[in-house]
């Protein structure tokens, strides 16, 4: 979620599938982010079906050269050449579909305000399933309980800010597409569209949310699965003045919680949400109507 991104200047920069390019595609696998921008009318809105498309945006790196520590690997400098990026929203590596979270070194930033969100905790200091960067670029990171090396893979994301599917237009259907690996959203949505419907989706394994509406936008969605996404806001993240309705979703193992409601109004029906911390964040003065959800809560901790 990226409050301030500037959604025109982002894609002029990316090689992107468009909805044209994409229809042959349908039902298969795509490593190139989608486009949407040719919406339809409010009694004929296009339809744009996926037909089980899966679009994995990730870098396979299980068999770079990686410096073993016990439970701690380290990648032989930058890993694909790539920058550090900044810590304490997006997850920055995955573990077949698990996001390491990248936590920031509050207590070095007070030290080093200049460095903010650049401060990254040490090696010992991680917890299970954390990752930091060194001062010559390099990832580490802390096996999690459940990930073995050798059956594992290590997927990096994307450069940064690039979302799976992105739907530039009011009046869309988009249905039947599976997201995943994005270095951004799974499904992100800029602009003052309305009208955009998103059916029987999954958002899986995204850095930042699974999906996420922005600005001015009119979105309902529908009997989708969001889960695994690497955001420090929710699984699902609807922002600024947006208008979102969710039914029948499936919502679970986000590294945050469920739902980031900070929008203008939202309705969440008929979801189940699971292995989250919190169900709901929803920020004052946001209107969010919830009916006939359930929470499987962690169960507690043993004494």
């Amino acid at each position: 979620m990226k409050y301030a991104l500037c959604i025109a200047a982002l894609l002029s920069s990316l090689t992107l599938l468009r909805a044209d390019d994409a229809t042959g595609k349908a039902g298969g696998m795509s490593k190139t982010p989608l486009l949407l921008k040719q919406g339809g009318t409010v009694g004929n809105p296009a339809v744009f079906d996926g037909k089980g498309m899966v679009i994995d945006l990730g870098l396979d790196v299980t068999d770079h050269a990686w410096k073993k520590d016990g439970d701690i690997w380290t990648s032989s400098g930058r890993l694909l050449g790539r920058e550090p990026i900044a810590a304490g929203q997006l997850a920055g590596l995955f573990l077949d579909d698990l996001p390491l979270s990248l936590p920031r070194d509050v207590a070095a930033e007070k030290l080093h305000p200049e460095h903010k969100e650049h401060c990254f905790l040490a090696p010992s200091a991680l917890k299970p399933g954390q990752m930091g960067y060194a001062e010559d670029g390099s990832l580490y990171f802390r096996w999690p309980a459940g990930k073995s090396p050798g059956s594992t893979r290590l997927i990096l994301p994307p450069k940064p800010g690039i979302s799976c599917v992105s739907i530039a237009c009011s009046n869309i259907i988009v249905r039947n597409i599976t997201a995943k690996h994005a270095a951004n959203d799974g499904f992100n949505i800029h602009g003052r569209w309305t009208g955009i419907r998103i059916e029987n989706v999954r958002a899986i394994a995204n850095a930042d949310e699974g999906i996420s509406a922005h600005d001015d936008v009119e979105m309902a969605v529908s009997d989708a699965e969001i889960a695994w996404n690497g955001s420090t806001a929710g699984g699902v993240a609807d922002v600024d003045r947006c208008v979102t309705s969710y039914s029948h979703c499936t919502v679970h193992d986000n590294l945050a919680a469920g739902f980031f409601m900070a929008g203008k109004s939202h309705l969440v029906t008929d979801s189940t949400i699971y292995n989250q911390t919190r169900d709901f964040v929803i920020l004052k003065g946001t209107e969010c109507r919830r009916e006939r959800n359930e929470w499987r809560q962690p169960p507690a901790a043993a004494p």
